[in-house]
């Protein structure tokens, strides 16, 4: 569920819900999904998010993919922490959790125009219990990211039971937590002396090597926050965990209970808690939160004197990509990022003739060439001088039996031809503005895309039919095609002005992009299902209804003469399946702000490829409605899709 579904699709339909309700939901079917064999890469395929190696860091012992984490309350049955946990994340920390289950009895309340979530009192530690959680854990496997508990005890106990319940907490834990945080929110309404949480501190550090954090909220008064940190940070504690929320009878006045606020309202607040702390312990450890709804909001935390920063509300309002595109702003904000100008490197020649980028160059000209001489003969002769061997017939002798056969093989052709030029745009466009600066993505969608192109070269083998010319093309581009792909790819993203706030430019984008991942879907599923059409029945009603011809009849006017169209359309089929497929991951990953060669390459492929595929079928006279409507339907996306994204694509550096 990435941001351009999340955004324009599920979340106007999950709002209509309760909060507990559309939590629930959403957990249920992405952690159905990543259980499945095949779950975890669908996930990947459609957000791509895991974190650049570039903001791996380690501290207190602990290796964290990136700087941003889910934090406790998400997930607070642990339902999907095996597909959150691939949402490009650092770490996620579990819970809260406590020894019993606390069950929820009041609803949460969401207020879309303040983007804040009200946790009425008591429902912030609402868990199934320990129990429950360890049995979730045992069922998921080893995850690719750190994991935390937010361990917490029964309001109003002694603290020799506080103790003995984050002690048997942490021990339940030890095996598949990193670190723990210990929940001090509920404390303060306890009479314990100092002596008594010192004592406590003290034996939860000495029962565990974990990394220990304490859980202070940000409207803690800075004097029981002395009180309450430094004792631990004597002890050995790690450092503090900043939660997000704040006790909402401070913003809002005549409440009836005790709740807690999280969301945008309580950001400042949360980071000038982080900052505070971070004058009185500097050598402490610091995970900040608190209204993280934009990258910038991350920047100012980590600017603040946040070690990591933790993510809630933000998720549920800005969607799963955010932990994404943080990562992305801090990789493009940071100093390394933007010592040299524009900050890129190209990639170096290989001891080849060319640079590997370079022979991508010229494979997607190649491909364009090989599209307009294709186009040129399906739009004069149709057939060559090889096609009238195979079928022992002239274009008269054709012409004569069926004055529809040429039109209609010129419709297949010059369609193969549109899509051959599209193919050879985006080639070329990956290669110019990818594989020359070493981006890894342009050289995966070149792989994918490539080898399903030139594997369907054997789609019409079977039909008994060599085609020369074809073969001859692929012979003179495979190798420019396996050259290519010896391109060093390392690079995770391009240097770009990082795409700091969730703005209009950027919300309109997601409507664009969800468009163009449609056509892409459309396209590669159309291609699959001419090529079955070809290797199967060959044609489908509206084809013999224009043709005034059945099967049989075309049979027995020349026994091969279904075998060429066969191939005319096995060959069509594998090259828009290899068209949809680059469109394809080309919206579900290169959308980023600036990318105008991405909208230009969009462009430019689109335009040969759908003035082909529409234009042709009028200019034979080929006009059923119903056959041409998924085209209609295509160019009306794609055109939309353009206007949508231009802003953003294009927005100047």
């Amino acid at each position: 569920m990435p941001d351009w579904s999340y955004q324009t699709l599920f979340r106007p339909l999950l709002f209509l819900l309760s909060p507990e309700r559309a939590r629930d939901i959403t957990l249920s079917a992405i952690g159905t999904l990543a259980k499945y064999p095949g779950g975890p890469f669908i996930i990947e395929l459609m957000g791509h998010m895991k974190p650049p190696h570039e903001l791996s860091r380690s501290v207190a012992g602990i290796t964290f993919p990136t700087s941003v984490g889910l934090g406790a309350g998400l997930d607070p049955h642990a339902t999907a922490i095996k597909a959150l946990s691939r949402f490009g994340v650092g770490f996620i920390e579990l819970g809260p959790v406590t020894i019993d289950p606390i069950l929820s009895r009041k609803e949460l309340t969401r207020n879309t125009q303040d983007q804040t979530i009200v946790y009425p009192e008591m429902e912030e530690l609402a868990n199934p219990g320990i129990h429950s959680l360890l049995k979730q854990l045992r069922s998921m496997g080893t995850l690719a990211v750190p994991i935390g508990a937010r361990l917490a005890c029964r309001p109003d106990v002694t603290w020799r039971e506080a103790t003995d319940e984050i002690l048997s907490l942490a021990n339940s834990l030890t095996d598949t937590c990193s670190f723990f945080s210990i929940d001090t929110r509920w404390f303060s309404s306890l009479s314990w002396s100092e002596t008594e949480w010192r004592l406590h501190l003290q034996e939860i550090r000495a029962a565990t090597d974990r990394p220990l954090f304490l859980l202070l909220s940000p409207d803690c008064r800075k004097p029981e926050a002395m009180k309450l940190f430094q004792p631990a940070w004597e002890e050995g504690y790690e450092g503090v965990l900043v939660a997000g929320g704040i006790c909402n009878d401070r913003i809002l006045q005549n409440h009836a209970s005790r709740t807690w606020l999280t969301g945008p309202p309580t950001h400042e607040e949360s980071r000038r808690f982080v900052q505070w702390l971070r004058e009185h312990w500097p050598a402490s450890f610091i995970i900040g939160s608190g209204g993280i709804h934009e990258p910038a909001d991350a920047l100012h935390m980590l600017s603040a004197g946040a070690d990591l920063v933790q993510l809630h509300s933000g998720l549920v309002y800005s969607g799963p990509g955010l932990p994404k595109r943080i990562n992305e702003a801090i990789l493009q904000s940071s100093s390394e990022a933007h010592a040299d100008s524009p900050g890129l490197e190209l990639e170096h020649p290989k001891k080849l003739l060319f640079p590997a980028w370079i022979w991508g160059m010229i494979l997607g000209v190649g491909m364009m060439i090989g599209g307009i001489l294709a186009w040129l003969i399906a739009a004069t002769r149709v057939v060559l001088p090889y096609d009238e061997r195979f079928l022992g017939m002239s274009v008269t002798e054709l012409m004569v039996l069926n004055d529809r056969l040429l039109p209609f093989m010129s419709h297949d052709r010059i369609s193969l031809a549109g899509t051959m030029i599209s193919i050879g745009v985006i080639y070329y466009q990956l290669s110019r503005f990818g594989l020359r600066y070493g981006q890894h993505t342009a050289r995966k969608i070149l792989l994918i895309s490539g080898s399903i192109g030139f594997s369907s070269f054997f789609l019409f083998l079977g039909y008994g039919y060599f085609d020369y010319l074809h073969a001859i093309l692929a012979i003179l581009l495979l190798p420019t095609f396996l050259l290519a792909l010896r391109a060093s790819c390392h690079i995770h993203l391009p240097i770009l002005p990082a795409q700091l706030r969730n703005d209009r430019d950027w919300r309109q984008a997601l409507w664009g992009q969800l468009l163009f991942v449609i056509v892409g879907f459309g396209l590669t599923a159309a291609g699959i299902m001419i090529s079955l059409i070809g290797v199967t029945g060959v044609f489908v009603p509206s084809d013999l209804i224009f043709l005034c011809a059945a099967p049989e009849v075309l049979q027995a006017y020349n026994e091969r003469l279904i075998p060429l169209i066969a191939h005319d359309r096995a060959g069509f089929g594998g090259a828009l399946v290899s068209d949809g497929i680059a469109v394809l991951l080309l919206s579900l990953w290169g959308f980023r702000k600036g990318e105008s060669w991405l909208w230009w390459t969009l462009l430019l492929a689109g335009v040969p490829g759908f003035a082909a595929g529409i234009g042709v079928h009028f200019t034979v006279g080929y006009v059923d409605f119903i056959h041409l409507l998924p085209a209609f339907v295509a160019i009306v996306l794609f055109l939309l899709g353009l206007v949508l994204s231009r802003p953003y694509l294009t927005a100047r550096h």
